[in-house]
C-alpha cells in the first residue's frame, strides 16, 4: 500500500499536477475580456453591432495618385462611416443620434465617443491605385473588426 501512496505522489510531482495550480482566472481578467467580431461592409450598407447600435458604410475617397503619374503628394484612401444610436424616447418617438468617423490605412483605429466600449478597426488591404487612363473600378467591400466589451447579465 505504502509504494502504491509513494508511486502516486511521485506521478503528481513528475506531471506538475497540484490542486494549487489549477485556480480559476482571476476575476478582472474576466471583466476585461472582448467579443471581437470580423464585419464586412460594402458601401451604402449598415450592419446592426447591438440591438441599439447601427454601423453605415458610406462611402471611399480614393485621392491616391495613379501609378503613371507624377504627382506633388501622394493622396490618400479614407472610408466615411457613421454610426446611429438611440439618444431618447419621447412618447412614441425614439430620436436617433449619429456619430461620423472616418478610417484609413494610417489611422485605422475609432473609438466611438458615445459607446467608448466599442472600438472598430480596418481590418483590410486598399486596393492598388488604378492607372489614371482606365475607368474607376467597381465598388469594394471593407472588412472592420469591431471589439465591444462584453454585456453584464444581472
Amino acid at each position: 500500500m505504502n509504494k502504491l501512496l509513494f508511486a502516486f505522489a511521485a506521478a503528481c510531482v513528475f506531471t506538475g499536477s497540484t490542486a494549487a495550480q489549477m485556480k480559476a482566472p482571476p476575476k478582472e481578467a474576466l471583466m476585461h475580456r472582448q467579443n471581437n467580431q470580423t464585419v464586412v461592409l460594402w458601401p451604402q450598407t449598415s450592419v446592426t453591432l447591438a440591438p441599439d447600435t447601427v454601423l453605415f458604410f458610406e462611402r471611399v475617397d480614393d485621392s491616391r495618385c495613379p501609378p503613371d503619374v507624377f504627382c506633388i503628394t501622394a493622396g490618400k484612401i479614407v472610408y466615411h462611416f457613421s454610426l446611429t444610436f438611440p439618444t431618447g424616447q419621447d412618447t412614441l418617438i425614439v430620436t436617433t443620434g449619429q456619430e461620423p468617423f472616418d478610417l484609413e490605412p494610417a489611422k485605422p483605429t475609432y473609438i466611438s465617443v458615445q459607446r467608448p466600449d466599442l472600438v472598430i478597426t480596418l481590418a483590410t488591404i486598399p486596393p492598388p491605385p488604378q492607372p489614371s487612363n482606365t475607368p474607376p473600378p467597381p465598388p469594394s467591400p471593407v472588412r472592420l473588426t469591431v471589439s465591444q466589451a462584453p454585456s453584464e447579465s444581472r
